[in-house]
């Protein structure tokens, strides 16, 4: 199963623990040669800051990380 990474300017909750909420700030995405496999880095931060991201806590989540969290998009 191929895994799509967030998208940038969007939030999402962790399902594993509700208290975490990310804004995604950055993606970096890097695909394996063979196409099989997406890896990603996520930056991101409170949803509170993100119109300020420059001065707020920063979050970065490796593609694991993000999976172990299973995040959902924060519908508007």
């Amino acid at each position: 199963m191929q895994l799509k990474p967030p998208e940038i300017g969007q939030t999402y909750i962790s399902r594993t623990a509700p208290i975490l909420i990310v804004y995604v700030v950055d993606v970096s995405v890097v695909e394996a040669d063979d196409n099989t496999e997406v890896n990603f880095c996520v930056e991101g931060c409170d949803p509170a800051y993100k119109d300020d991201t420059l001065n707020a806590y920063g979050y970065d989540f490796d593609v694991d990380s993000w999976t172990n969290h299973d995040f959902t998009l924060v519908s508007e």
